[in-house]
C-alpha cells in the first residue's frame, strides 16, 4: 500500500511543480524546440532522477510512518469483527444485526 500513496503523492507533487515553474519559464516557449533537440535527452535523464527519487523517498516516509500493513491490519479487523472477536461490543452487535438484515 505505499507504493500507492508515493505515486499519488508524487504525481501531485509533479502537478503541483509543473504548475508554478510552468508560468516562470513561458518566456522559453519561443525556444523549446531548440532546447529539445540540444538537450532533451539531458532533461529526461535528470527529470527522470528527479521523480524517482521523489517517489522513493516518499515510500520511505509511508513506510516509516507504518502505513505498509494497513491492508493486513484491515484484514485482520474484519476477520476479528466477522467471527465475534470485536474489541467494541456495540460495533459487534451492530454488524451482527447487518448481516442478519435488519438494519436501524
Amino acid at each position: 500500500m505505499p507504493w500507492r500513496i508515493a505515486t499519488g503523492m508524487s504525481m501531485v507533487l509533479w502537478a503541483l511543480a509543473v504548475l508554478l515553474v510552468g508560468s516562470r519559464i513561458e518566456y522559453l516557449a519561443a525556444y523549446m524546440r531548440l532546447i529539445v533537440h540540444e538537450y532533451g535527452w539531458t532533461l529526461s535523464l535528470h527529470l527522470a532522477v528527479a521523480a524517482s527519487s521523489l517517489f522513493a523517498g516518499l515510500y520511505w516516509l509511508a513506510r516509516r510512518a507504518g502505513l505498509g500493513d494497513v491492508g493486513g491490519k484491515l484484514k485482520l479487523m474484519d476477520k476479528r469483527l466477522t467471527g465475534g472477536e470485536a474489541h467494541d461490543t456495540e460495533l459487534g452487535r451492530r454488524l451482527e444485526r447487518e448481516r442478519e438484515g435488519g438494519h436501524e
